[in-house]
């Protein structure tokens, strides 16, 4: 069974109590209303009955028989229309000398006066006020119970005309129906349920929309939540009714929780977490992009050590260069040891600690690099040649971390061999400067599209996608990283000389 989302909770619960609430108030308010406007319309009945009987008794003769002015029909309209009422003048002999409506039912059931019954219509014994007092009551509890149609609907209102000890002189009878019978009418009489039902209408819908907004953030909160939990960590909570995104952290601070003078505690929270997910997502990528560097380190001297391996065992290097060969594989060994121990002890840091920077000798540590290539170069009948600037043939003084830097030149030289064609040519030269020296890597490979220079040392890049050679897109963008790192400079052109890629870089001297 599907559980109900925090947003319908909240919105059920509220709603209820709200509407608990009203009809508490309806109820209460309703039965006050209902109360105090019978009063008023028995009051008003009342008052009217006995107001007409004084008009209507000064205006009959003696006996109460009949009228002996006939303005009085006037007042007698002018209640009818006030009260909405039907009134009645009965005179001493029960009989409805004037009337302003009957129901139709009820003079069905009336008798005339007469001797052809043609009459006027006469008022039962039951029906008549025997009390001689002015009344209002509800019609199904006085004499007009068998009548009215559904006696309960109306009010009746009677006033005796003149008093005459016990002997009935006649009576004035207003009969209103209280039962709604026109639109405004029952507007009139439900207007506190109808109010408190509008009410609840207009508080649900802002309740709804009160609801939407505080409880969307959480919402949105768990769905990311479990976004991430699943591994996507480019989720984001969505603030804006639209779907935008909010920004990363970093671009403009809009993730920063104390950022905006008009945030609420929510909309902090929420700003907060993007944060939290931002950095872990930076983190990760971080973490990756390490473990990507390093793996792409790792070939070149693991290729190396196979490659001599190989060429001892199957009688290409000859016996009497095993002692040299081994003593390249020993310092392959162990720059791989090297990298090895940089792995764990950089796997809780990214590849960002500190460069151990000292003076060597430039020059012998690109004929290492070389010598490291032998087998790669022989797989492929490629010649590398190393032109050294005239000055400085025998060495040239450098200052930088020669783990870092080897690396650089590692990966330049090995994407130099792996696009350079068979039987090709690889150039390695130095320009020695007042302040650095320049070393480039030339090959006479089909070289760089010029719409790709400026993009060749970003991150998995590979230029030219019909160059199937293997190749994971990192070579270049690690030796760029570690070059400023140094604070120097790594460019990508063409080679005047070769036709092919150049790569230069440079090396601070002390």
């Amino acid at each position: 069974m599907r559980r109900l989302s925090i947003y319908t909770r909240t919105l059920l619960n509220i709603s209820a109590s709200i509407l608990l609430i009203f009809l508490a108030l309806a109820l209460i308010y309703g039965t006050i209303y209902s109360f105090s406007s019978w009063q008023q319309r028995q009051e008003e009945l009342k008052r009217n009955a006995s107001e007409l009987a004084v008009l209507t008794e000064n205006r009959m003769d003696a006996a109460h028989i009949t009228f002996t002015s006939s303005d009085i029909t006037g007042h007698i309209f002018f209640a009818a229309r006030s009260t909405t009422a039907f009134v009645w003048v009965v005179n001493a002999e029960g009989e409805i000398i004037h009337d302003t409506g009957i129901p139709t039912q009820t003079i069905a059931l009336l008798e005339r006066s007469g001797p052809a019954g043609t009459g006027d219509p006469i008022l039962p014994q039951e029906a008549r006020n025997a009390t001689h007092t002015i009344y209002c009551e509800a019609g199904h509890r006085t004499g007009f119970a068998a009548l009215l149609p559904e006696a309960s609907n109306w009010l009746v209102a009677s006033a005796p005309i003149g008093r005459h000890g016990n002997l009935y002189t006649g009576e004035i009878v207003l009969l209103k129906r209280h039962q709604t019978e026109t639109f405004s009418a029952f507007l009139l009489q439900n207007n506190v349920p109808l109010s408190f039902t509008l009410a609840f209408i207009l508080s649900l819908v802002l309740i709804i929309w009160l609801s939407r907004n505080i409880t969307r953030p959480i919402s949105q909160l768990a769905k990311t939540a479990n976004a991430v939990y699943a591994g996507d960590l480019t989720a984001r909570v969505h603030l804006s009714r639209r779907g935008r995104k909010t920004k990363k952290a970093g671009q403009d601070d809009p993730a920063d929780p104390e950022a905006g003078p008009g945030q609420d505690d929510l909309t902090r929270l929420v700003r907060t977490f993007n944060m939290l997910i931002a950095q872990f997502e930076e983190r990760e990528q971080q973490h990756s992009e390490f473990l990507g560097n390093v793996s792409h380190d790792l070939r070149t001297p693991v290729t190396s050590i196979g490659g001599f391996i190989e060429g001892m065992r199957d009688g290409t290097i000859p016996p009497a260069r095993f002692d040299y060969y081994l003593e390249i594989i020993k310092a392959e060994t162990k720059r791989l040891e090297g990298l090895l121990n940089t792995l764990f002890d950089q796997a809780d840091q990214g590849d960002q600690t500190a460069l151990q920077q000292e003076i060597f000798d430039l020059n012998g540590l690109i004929r290492q690099v070389r010598q490291s290539f032998e087998p790669m170069l022989a797989d492929k009948q490629i010649v590398l040649e190393i032109n050294f600037d005239h000055r400085y043939d025998d060495s040239v003084r450098a200052v930088g971390d020669t783990g870092q830097l080897t690396r650089v030149l590692n990966n330049i030289v090995a994407n130099a061999v792996r696009f350079a064609p068979r039987h090709g040519l690889i150039l390695i030269r130095t320009q020695v400067g007042e302040c650095a020296v320049s070393v480039s890597v030339e090959d006479n490979g089909p070289g760089i599209p010029p719409e790709d220079l400026g993009r060749i040392f970003d991150r998995f890049y590979k230029a030219d996608k019909s160059r199937h050679e293997g190749g994971s897109g990192l070579g270049l963008y690690i030796a760029r990283a570690l070059v400023q790192r140094h604070g120097q400079e790594i460019e990508a052109g063409t080679s005047a000389e070769l036709g092919g890629a150049r790569i230069t870089f440079t090396v601070a001297r002390p």
